[in-house]
């Protein structure tokens, strides 16, 4: 009899142990499930200075290289600095933003893309309106701040061709909130 209670007690914690592994696998998945946004939680934007003029091309800035901005090979995970800190409303997860913007291409810093070229700002909501590299990589931002954010392909636009964006690009991206909603 003590024998068996003795087995029957490994059991029971055999039984615990895979039970609990088990639960708590399925809560993470379901947790994470859905989710292609990278997890602003742990996202921290130091303070960065950028020097040099952004240089212009026949009057755009679109085909120039991005001041300040060395080009990198690998972009692993979302980075991001405040170039200038703002001192007005802060965006959170839910805000609508408007903002000015230059988008390059990390690997050459070759703007593909600028507001400022057609002096539209940008507006969106931060939830689901713009890429997942946004979405995180933007809430904390001041109005009146510039954040640089060097966002990797599987937060950008993945294995999909966008306006003049080749598949499986790393993309950095100047942003200058100017209104929070």
């Amino acid at each position: 009899m003590r024998e068996f209670l003795r087995r029957g007690g490994w059991v029971f914690l055999a039984v615990l142990f895979v039970g609990t592994a088990l639960v708590g696998g399925i809560y993470a998945l379901v947790s994470n499930s859905g989710s292609s946004n990278p997890s602003s939680a742990y996202i921290n934007c130091p303070q960065k200075t950028v020097t040099g003029k952004q240089p212009k091309v026949k009057g755009k800035l679109q085909g120039a290289k991005l001041a300040g901005f060395t080009p990198v090979k690998n972009a692993s995970y979302l980075q991001c600095w405040d170039l200038k800190v703002g001192s007005g409303a802060t965006a959170t997860a839910n805000s609508t933003v408007t903002a000015n913007y230059t988008g390059a291409l990390a690997t050459s810093g070759l703007i593909f893309q600028s507001s400022l070229d057609s002096s539209q700002p940008f507006t969106a909501q931060l939830s689901g309106g713009v890429i997942p590299g946004w979405t995180a990589g933007i809430p904390g931002m001041k109005v009146g701040g510039t954040r640089r954010l060097l966002i990797p392909a599987q937060y950008a636009y993945g294995s999909q061709s966008v306006a003049g964006i080749p598949p499986n690009s790393n993309l950095v991206f100047d942003v200058t909130l100017l209104g929070v909603k």
